[in-house]
């Protein structure tokens, strides 16, 4: 059975975005604005999203928040859609978006104040992604990271996504979540072994929004190089 890689067709996944998952990107990001209090953030802060799609949780986040957006993802049309998006939304003045790889992406350390992703992280080599979350978070900044559709789904929504799920399932796609569990469970070893001493407050696992998991790093942390890590 494969697994669907979310940029083997843009359009393809475009089509998807908009039908089966822009509900729950408006959940997401306004749950993530509930639990971790974004909204508090200034405009000189700053919201990280890697890979993107069409940037809609970005967007949704800008209106519950004055803080900069920077946007990642490897596929350039892709790209080209969530500019078009930012625009339309009043937020491209306060948005850099970069075509790249979020594993061979560089950021200053500790400059990011929040790093949100959704379906992304287990299509990375993901201890590089890891170690450059730790890496740019600032102290007391939060990684929130998984798959997953939002707490608050409607019935009909949540028929909805199942009725995907169905489809992809006929076509020998595997929408489960036997890789993100295995990706949580080495990602926790990752960043217990080589980050949680001397630089993450906690990690844990939310099944409130689906598979996500959520890290802290700890107030004061200073970075530490690791096999992981990308100099």
């Amino acid at each position: 059975m494969k697994f669907f890689e979310p940029h083997e067709s843009m359009k393809e996944f475009c089509k998807m975005s908009r039908e089966y998952f822009y509900e729950g990107y408006q959940n997401i990001a306004r749950e993530a604005n509930e639990w971790f209090g974004l909204s508090k953030l200034t405009p000189d802060s700053s919201i990280l999203e890697f890979g993107g799609g069409e940037g809609f949780i970005s967007v949704f986040l800008s209106k519950l928040t004055p803080a900069k957006f920077i946007y990642i993802d490897k596929n350039p049309h892709a790209a080209d859609l969530a500019h078009k998006n930012f625009e339309e939304a009043g937020m491209l003045c306060r948005s850099r978006l970069i075509v790249g790889e979020v594993e061979k992406t560089s950021f200053p350390d500790a400059s990011i104040d929040f790093i949100i992703s959704r379906g992304t992280i287990q299509f990375t080599e993901y201890k590089k992604t890891l170690s450059n979350v730790v890496r740019w978070l600032k102290p007391g900044g939060i990684a929130f990271m998984g798959c997953g559709f939002g707490l608050d789904i409607t019935d009909e929504y949540r028929a909805r996504v199942n009725e995907f799920i169905r489809i992809k399932e006929e076509e020998g796609i595997n929408t489960e979540s036997e890789k993100f569990d295995e990706l949580v469970i080495e990602g926790y070893r990752h960043l217990i072994d080589n980050y949680f001493d001397d630089q993450l407050e906690y990690v844990k696992a939310l099944n409130l929004t689906g598979f996500f998991f959520e890290i802290k790093k700890r107030r004061g942390a200073k970075h530490k190089k690791t096999e992981g890590a990308i100099s």
